[in-house]
């Protein structure tokens, strides 16, 4: 009697790897789009404190805050791209001061817990957990 040898796997091999396979892609992905949200809101974050170096900077040459981003004047000439890309859109509300916010649109607008994030020219950064 000849006794055949099978090469492969058996189906319970098989249905082991694949709810192994599931149960990391259940704990992996919400992570990674978690992870992805953060990275973009510290892209926002750094342009926002770039912006306001730009602020300071037309303040320190002129000893008044501009007026606005864009046009030149006595606005700054800041490129629309600039301020508004993919995941946020820069505004600015002036007046004596400044306020700098950044707003999540696309994708970005699934960040529930940072949909705005602001910062002003009295160094004041809110919401506080989102500059964390």
């Amino acid at each position: 009697m000849k006794h055949f040898k099978y090469k492969g796997f058996s189906l319970i091999e098989l249905l082991v790897v694949i709810a192994i396979v599931a149960m990391l892609a259940a704990y992996a992905i919400p992570n990674y789009r978690q992870y992805v949200l953060e990275s973009r809101r510290s892209e926002a974050q750094n342009r926002l404190l770039e912006v306001a170096g730009m602020f300071e900077k037309y303040y320190a040459n002129t000893n008044r805050y501009p007026g606005g981003l864009t046009g030149g004047g006595n606005n700054l000439d800041l490129d629309s791209g600039y301020l508004t890309w993919e995941n946020y859109q820069i505004t600015a509300a002036t007046g004596g001061g400044w306020t700098l916010t950044a707003t999540a649109i696309g994708g970005q607008a699934q960040d529930s817990e940072c949909p705005t994030i602001n910062y002003n020219n009295l160094g004041q950064k809110t919401p506080l957990n989102c500059w964390q």
